[in-house]
């Protein structure tokens, strides 16, 4: 075929697209109410894998405060607890507040997440905390 070919003898894709009314009782997906369709709020009790993260680590860093406060946390750290880059990122997102309208965290809570990242680096060597990045370019 030729880019000189005439455009009035062959079409100019191979589809067609022709209007066909809407069948009845089919809705498209702009119509459709998601809200309704999933759950409000995340698991927002402790879950059982949680609590078995939370008894394996030692006694001055289980952050009692928040397995009881903000358990949604806790169960999303137990489960990056193996991903060291995830859950340094995940902790880093908590402490710094990038949306800019978050009340941010109870001090105890703050404490609690200090002395977990704290631990979880002497666990999982390698990896600069921002601040001693940000020292060492001076």
């Amino acid at each position: 075929m030729s880019i000189y070919s005439r455009s009035d003898r062959v079409p100019m894709s191979d589809l067609a697209v022709t209007a066909q009314p809407r069948t009845v009782g089919v809705e498209a997906q702009n119509d459709v109410d998601w809200t309704t369709r999933r759950s409000q709020k995340p698991a927002a009790a402790l879950l059982r894998p949680t609590a078995q993260w939370a008894a394996a680590l030692p006694a001055p860093v289980v952050p009692h405060a928040m397995l009881s406060k903000f358990p949604r946390i806790c169960n999303l750290l137990a489960v990056l607890w193996q991903d060291p880059p995830s859950l340094r990122r995940y902790v880093d997102d908590l402490l710094v507040d990038k949306r800019g309208n978050r009340q941010g965290f109870p001090i105890e809570i703050l404490r609690e997440l200090f002395a977990l990242r704290a631990y979880y680096d002497e666990l999982h060597p390698g990896s600069n905390p921002p601040w001693e990045v940000m020292n060492n370019s001076e």
